[in-house]
């Protein structure tokens, strides 16, 4: 038995008044009601009122009958149901595998009726497509593809400058032509419009090399997926893939362009920077549930790894790692410190090619930027309510040293995802900084997002700088990364607790101009705040 066949069931509503004339003589009222009863109670009594002419200063007191009526029978009625249904499910006469059957129905008719209709977004098809072909015979087609890409947008970067440098010159040549002939054939006021017509030719030249470089990523953007998918397809269609006749692998040599069928071309990973400085430890964390973790201390600058330069032979190679891991849950991170992020230089690496699954950089900070415009205001407005009179006034920056922001790219050297940490620069020259500077909660917040976020290896400045400077004696040095060190082993073990991915690698990078001598002290404070990995060693009886 369905409890959808359970008919309704009709009731029959009472009602009496006394006659105008005499009281005791009753009007007797009967009326039909189907209950559960499923109009409005005040309805059926002005079309009663109506049909049996009834008094109107009974309307009340009927509505108030009428409705007491509805209520007490339709609980009655639930009741009665409920208990006949109950019974018979204890004696196995309800078919409930029919009841759910059609309840399903129902429910995936009523989402097919008013549920919004969403296909899968185009991006997460690119997305699925993309990894599948990086993990087939394709990845090496795939890199040299996006290499020639990058070439062509490095030859446009090449262009700009050299035209903008031309410019530049030209007007600087004939300001200084102008500024000889002041007072003489050439007044101030020709030389500000000299100035105004020079600016306004900059911006001319800016805007127009701009646009070039939009419409170029745009094209190289759309011609890349309409490839990946076409090669997709012949994946599926056959078992070797070819290269399409409109890849630019037309252009590469025939080693690169050759059917891929077979295995992949071997490929070299890229050297090391000659004389690089660096020691790598392995290291436990934890006193029940030990973790283990792979420690590097490195003399570089992190900009190396967002740096990308395509007419290096081995730049494919390099990039095989970050295009496997791209769609993974082993992604690879950095820590930049910015006044105001993004700093230059990554701005630049990031603009050096086209990027293909992401925003690109520019549109990300503008997105962020929307995103905490709100909480960010709310929170300088809280502090400055805070303050003493005299210190709340004038406008503030959106983001505060110790913010970080963070963004996803898919065209940088060795890295998926960049924390930007807003520092004050001035602040971190000083060596007697606490645990509770904004740098180090700033650090704190990048291991939890990198533990949320599915980042396992991430490279950070162990001395919160990027560059030397005078102040950073070998004193200085010991004293920053000890506390950095120190933060950082609680901060990983708090990310640890709280879940997500396991930070499995920490890049710990000093200034590349370090003396070696400071860089050997610093290497060797390690195992003094870690507990290293260390082969036990037994000697043999006898």
């Amino acid at each position: 038995m369905d409890t959808e066949t359970l008919p309704n069931v009709t009731k029959t509503f009472k009602y009496s008044f006394p006659t105008c004339t005499n009281e005791d003589v009753l009007f007797k009222l009967e009326v039909p009601v189907e209950i559960p009863h499923s109009g409005s109670t005040r309805e059926l009594v002005q079309r009663v009122i109506k049909m049996f002419h009834i008094p109107v200063y009974l309307e009340d007191e009927l509505n108030e009958r009428l409705a007491n009526f509805v209520a007490e029978e339709t609980k009655t009625f639930h009741n009665e149901r409920d208990e006949k249904l109950l019974n018979q499910l204890k004696n196995s006469e309800l078919n409930v595998e029919g009841i759910v059957r059609n309840w399903e129905k129902l429910f995936k008719e009523n989402v097919v009726d008013f549920a919004e209709q969403k296909g899968t977004p185009d991006e997460e098809v690119f997305a699925a497509a993309y990894h599948k072909l990086v993990h087939s015979p394709a990845l090496e087609t795939i890199l040299q593809v996006e290499n020639s890409y990058a070439k062509t947008v490095k030859d446009t970067l090449k262009n700009r400058d050299e035209d903008i440098k031309k410019l530049t010159d030209s007007q600087t040549e004939e300001m200084e032509e102008k500024m000889k002939l002041l007072h003489v054939d050439c007044t101030e006021e020709e030389i500000n419009q000299l100035v105004s017509r020079h600016l306004e030719q900059q911006i001319v030249v800016a805007g127009r090399w701009g646009s070039t470089l939009d419409a170029l990523a745009h094209t190289q953007r759309a011609q890349h997926r309409a490839w990946l998918m076409s090669t997709l397809d012949q994946y599926h269609d056959s078992s070797a893939l070819t290269t399409p006749s409109n890849s630019p692998l037309g252009t590469f040599s025939p080693a690169v362009g050759a059917a891929l069928g077979g295995p992949p071309a071997p490929l070299s990973m890229a050297p090391a920077a000659q004389g690089r400085m660096e020691e790598s430890f392995t290291i436990h964390l934890g006193s029940q549930l030990k973790q283990t973790h792979n420690i590097r201390i490195v003399a570089m600058d992190l900009l190396d790894l967002c740096n990308v330069d395509p007419d290096n032979p081995t730049e494919s190679s390099r990039r095989l790692q970050t295009s496997l891991s791209l769609y993974s849950s082993e992604l690879s991170g950095v820590v930049l410190l910015s006044e105001s992020p993004p700093s230059p230089r990554l701005a630049a690496a990031a603009t050096g090619s086209t990027e293909y699954h992401f925003c690109d950089l520019d549109r990300q900070m503008r997105q962020i930027d929307e995103q905490v415009k709100e909480p960010a205001e709310d929170r300088n407005a809280a502090r400055r309510g805070s303050q003493p009179a005299g210190h709340g006034g004038g406008s503030r920056k959106t983001l505060r040293a110790g913010d970080v922001v963070m963004t996803r790219h898919s065209n940088l050297g060795d890295v998926h995802v960049v924390f930007h940490l807003v520092v004050d620069d001035h602040s971190l020259k000083s060596g007697d900084i606490t645990s509770r500077h904004p740098a180090i909660l700033g650090l704190r917040n990048v291991l939890k997002a990198a533990c949320s976020n599915d980042v396992t290896s991430i490279s950070l400045p162990l001395l919160l700088r990027h560059e030397l400077s005078e102040e950073m004696t070998g004193a200085w040095c010991a004293r920053r990364a000890e506390l950095v060190l120190k933060c950082v082993k609680g901060f990983v073990l708090e990310a640890a607790g709280a879940g997500g991915a396991e930070l499995r690698t920490l890049h710990f990078a000093l200034p590349p101009a370090i003396d070696a001598r400071v860089f050997a002290s610093l290497a060797t404070l390690l195992p003094t705040i870690f507990r290293i990995s260390n082969p036990l060693k037994f000697k043999a009886a006898g």
